[in-house]
């Protein structure tokens, strides 16, 4: 679906105001049931690589009236890259934000080893990577993991951006599922997820909505928790991905100019993976 972006931008160009040289295709994991398609748009649901397009192509279907006249983007994406694509769209370049804070992953939650408690590393059922973590807790109290992270700035975000999870619900005894971002041992912001529904969720929440404990330090995330909050009975959830999405301050020059749910493709670790998003265009006919 071509994006209202999308529209404004293509008739620039045919007026030849804008260039269309450096074009980029974009995968993501969130299907229509988690992120519904619209030509409001203006991202993926849960983004988890981008690319340049390597060769453009055109296509005109003759054999019905109207005509289907369909502008082909190939690329090719990484022999290291490794995920369920389920959405894909286009950008005409490199996004950039209008300043340092653009989107970027916090955690793709690969590793069991850098959490506390050890979570069960989940090598079946993922979108982001080749594995997920399985966290839990007993029917009594909520139960905490923590891992460190690299250091992570997020002063510059502003309170319209969003923090967005990607998590699996295991059973319907999950309350809530609660992300900590600690500046210190204690002092840390919070994000609450609930309303989920069981199976695979992806959510976001405005940092403007978290909440905070002690006094942490923005410009200083050091670490993650991820507190598993039961109701009545032990539950789990898979967590898959968290990632911050600028919301506000990306270059309006370069917004998704179209966006598509497909059935999923697993693209593998080891092994390259073309692909192509066809544009069809109506000139009204």
């Amino acid at each position: 679906m071509i994006t209202r972006f999308g529209k404004r931008f293509l008739i620039d160009f045919i007026a030849g105001n804008r260039t269309f040289f450096d074009k980029v295709l974009a995968v993501g994991i969130a299907k229509d049931a988690e992120y519904e398609l619209s030509d409001t748009n203006s991202r993926l649901g849960f983004e988890f690589y981008s690319v340049p397009v390597l060769f453009g192509g055109i296509d005109i279907d003759t054999s019905v009236v109207p005509y289907t006249y369909t502008a082909i983007y190939s690329t090719k994406l990484p022999t290291n890259l490794a995920g369920k694509i389920n959405e894909i769209a286009i950008y005409p370049g490199r996004r950039s934000s209008s300043n340092a804070y653009g989107n970027q992953f916090i955690t793709t939650f690969e590793s069991p080893f850098e959490w506390s408690p050890s979570p069960v590393l989940n090598e079946v059922d993922y979108r982001v990577g080749n594995s997920s973590l399985d966290l839990s807790s007993d029917g009594t109290s909520p139960k905490e993991y923590i891992a460190t992270i690299p250091n992570f700035d997020m002063s510059g975000y502003s309170n319209f951006d969003t923090l967005s999870f990607s998590y699996k619900v295991n059973d319907s005894n999950l309350a809530a599922a609660k992300i900590r971002l600690y500046s210190s041992a204690v002092d840390y912001y919070e994000f609450n997820f609930v309303n989920h529904i069981v199976g695979w969720n992806i959510k976001d929440i405005e940092i403007a909505d978290m909440t905070s404990n002690g006094n942490p330090d923005p410009s200083l995330i050091s670490k993650i928790g991820v507190v598993v909050v039961p109701v009545g009975s032990a539950t789990s959830i898979t967590v898959d991905g968290l990632r911050v999405n600028d919301e506000d301050t990306f270059d309006p020059a370069y917004g998704m100019i179209a966006r598509s749910n497909i059935s999923e493709i697993e693209k593998v670790a080891g092994r390259e993976l073309t692909i192509e998003y066809k544009l069809d265009l109506n000139f009204g006919e």
